[in-house]
């Protein structure tokens, strides 16, 4: 869903050699992650999320992973705060924790 429009993107996935886009006819839509996570545990359809998110429910057999020669493109995560000249200290630890935690999962750049 894009938070901007408020309406359903299409799935687009990639394999080696191919490139899909997927237009369903949903039933549920979410804009939470973990709403998106607990209505697939549901048995309420298919969900794409992220390995960080999945991997838990895979090892016990919750989630059977579909489509596994298909990716779906990365999308970017954002650190949003004020443009004050000094990070202050809680910020930079939670800046740091942040970056941190999602370099077990993904690769990050640094796009400024």
């Amino acid at each position: 869903m894009s938070s901007r429009s408020r309406k359903i993107d299409p799935l687009v996935l990639r394999s080696e050699s191919e490139q899909i886009e997927i237009t369903g006819n949903y039933v549920l839509a979410v804009d939470d992650g973990n709403a998106y996570l607990e209505a697939g545990l549901a048995g309420l359809g298919v969900i794409a999320l992220p390995i960080y998110m999945a991997a838990a429910h895979q090892a016990v057999g919750a989630l059977i992973p579909l489509f596994t020669q298909w990716r779906i493109s990365p999308m970017p995560l954002h650190l949003a705060f004020p443009p004050n000249r000094h990070v202050n200290g809680k910020l930079r630890v939670f800046i740091d924790w942040i970056v941190e935690l999602m370099q077990q999962h993904v690769p990050i750049t640094n796009n400024k």
